[in-house]
């Protein structure tokens, strides 16, 4: 089928909003097209946006979906991760969760990223476990990488190894792995070991980097590897941030991610927010709207070697789109104060997948596999069951469990 989504502004990483349609065919964007330009092909479908603000669909570059719960565990600071993983295990919410199966767990997961915007997530879990929700429509998975936890002795154990897995990566596909996610003297050795390995590289993938020295991030910039941000989790558990600013100043490539809910994040929307907060804090506004922007749109995409199907809006590319008012009088500072009652629509792969009512004619998935549900008062159009899953959550647990990363409701 082919839609057309006319009258609409449309983001580019120059910071404009080009007035604009955007016609897709499928899952894919065939044209980006200015108010006069002539259709290339005759759409199936008209959709008027109405002035709305579309987005690249957002990319959550590191998650747990199997951690998904609430609410966050822990008595911080902690000086590693492990420290808390052994505390919250002790914990009574550790027993409740056993209760649920991976699937609640995942679905959990999945609709908290749909309701915040985000149309890929990079669930950094072993593939065993996720590989059985690739198909599912709603939220794309990064499926080609290879990952490890982490070189800590307390390391869990996930993929082949350390080597074997980098080396299965041939040095294209992305290699993710936890790496100085606290500030103890064996923590503060990982990145060191990770080079003696030779594992780290142009498509190597740190995950959080708490404990770097600035020698560590010098060795992360010359080997040109990455790093995602994971800013709630930071604060939660460590009640303090990576150096991102020594980051900025050796130009180490950063992404964004939730980490899991356990830890303290809601979303990603929220993340956002809180780099944005961080950078004003304590970096002096250094990292800009645009540069955040692109850590969770095409900057993540270029991490993750996905840039040519993901992360920005041109022909050629999945058709995931972020959709949403400009209810601020002001494009950066709407997206900026977006919370999950204020998406128009969130389109993946061409079909809508959450939004409001009105755009119900985007849905060329089942119509009866959508909800229609009140997130924080407001109706919307969810695809999947969400209120059944909480039915049956809360029929595992013995009692009602609020989860704020998903305030849904009965109409």
């Amino acid at each position: 089928m082919i839609k057309l989504l006319e009258n609409c502004q449309i983001y580019n990483f120059e910071g404009n909003l080009l007035q604009g349609n955007i016609l897709i065919s499928g899952e894919n964007i065939l044209a980006v097209l200015r108010p006069n330009d002539a259709v290339p092909k005759n759409p199936d479908l008209t959709v008027n946006l109405e002035g709305r603000i579309v987005f690249p669909g957002l990319i959550n570059s590191h998650d747990h979906l199997y951690h998904s719960f609430w609410p966050p565990c822990g008595n911080a600071p902690y000086r590693n991760w492990f420290e808390w993983e052994k505390s919250f295990r002790s914990t009574s919410d550790y027993n409740l969760k056993q209760k649920l199966s991976v699937a609640d767990l995942y679905a959990l997961g999945m609709y908290r990223n749909v309701i915040s915007g985000v149309s890929m997530v990079v669930d950094h879990f072993p593939k065993e476990i996720t590989e059985s929700f690739l198909t599912m429509p709603h939220v794309g998975f990064l499926e080609d990488f290879y990952l490890a936890h982490s070189v800590s002795s307390h390391a869990l154990e996930w993929g082949k190894g350390i080597i074997e897995e980098f080396k299965n990566s041939r040095g294209i596909l992305p290699f993710v792995i936890h790496v100085e996610e606290g500030f103890d003297p064996e923590i503060q050795t990982e990145l060191e070991t990770l080079c003696r390995m030779g594992v780290l590289a142009e498509n190597t993938v740190l995950v959080n980097g708490l404990g770097f020295s600035k020698t560590d991030v010098e060795m992360v910039a010359s080997k040109g590897s990455s790093v995602v941000w994971t800013p709630s989790s930071n604060a939660f558990l460590y009640q303090r941030d990576a150096p991102i600013a020594s980051m900025l100043d050796a130009g180490v490539k950063l992404a964004l991610g939730t980490d899991c809910t356990l830890v303290g994040s809601t979303n990603l929307l929220d993340e956002i927010r809180l780099a944005r907060e961080f950078s004003a804090m304590h970096l002096g506004g250094r990292i800009k709207d645009l540069d955040l922007i692109s850590m969770v749109t095409i900057n993540a995409a270029k991490i993750f070697h996905i840039d040519k199907t993901y992360g920005s809006i041109q022909p050629g590319k999945k058709a995931d789109l972020l959709i949403f008012e400009d209810f601020k009088n002001n494009p950066l500072e709407s997206f900026f104060a977006l919370t999950p009652k204020d998406i128009s629509l969130l389109v993946r792969k061409g079909v809508m997948v959450y939004g409001e009512d009105r755009f119900r004619s985007v849905c060329s998935l089942r119509f009866d596999q959508f909800s229609e549900v009140l997130v924080n008062r407001n109706p919307k159009l969810l695809w999947g069951k969400p209120l059944e899953l909480l039915d049956r959550i809360e029929f595992k647990l013995g009692e009602r469990r609020k989860f704020p990363f998903l305030p849904v409701s009965e109409v």
